[in-house]
């Protein structure tokens, strides 16, 4: 029946970046992939800086960032970007920090003591909401019938 009205249910999957386990209903879900969080904005970053790097190794995204650099270098003829060394400067020895008293803490203490920390039982499935919109979620988990590439 076309207009039957579909279950209430809804889709359990990790975040493709941070692997969060994410819950989410019938109306919000639109094939996503990452979580509620910041996710899907950063992957976007990183596939916009993919693609300008793509577009600057051709001929043509070459030619027009050249282009670019010359108008910019008309329009702001004093301005530099780095700043040079002076050919009289005295060369300097940065040292070593001298560690006082405790023990130097290294990366995997940090992720040990992260790993300590309670965070709790999960919540129950009667209990469960939406990511996105907050909504109570029913206690039937809808299958994936459809295959993202990624």
């Amino acid at each position: 029946m076309p207009g039957a009205a579909q279950p209430a249910t809804y889709r359990l999957y990790n975040c493709r970046r941070c692997g969060v386990q994410v819950r989410i209903c019938r109306r919000c879900d639109h094939g996503n992939i990452y979580c509620a969080g910041e996710c899907a904005q950063i992957r976007r970053r990183e596939s916009l800086r993919r693609a300008a790097a793509r577009y600057q190794r051709t001929r043509r995204g070459a030619h027009c960032h050249a282009a670019r650099q010359r108008r910019w270098r008309t329009r702001k003829p004093h301005t530099v970007t780095h700043q040079g060394c002076h050919y009289g400067a005295v060369a300097r020895k940065v040292s070593t920090p001298i560690v006082t008293g405790g023990k130097a803490s290294d990366a995997s203490d940090e992720v040990s003591d992260i790993a300590r920390t309670d965070v709790g039982d999960p919540p129950s499935a009667a209990l469960a909401r939406c990511a996105f919109c907050g909504e109570t979620l029913p206690s039937w988990t809808r299958l994936r019938l459809w295959q993202w590439s990624g």
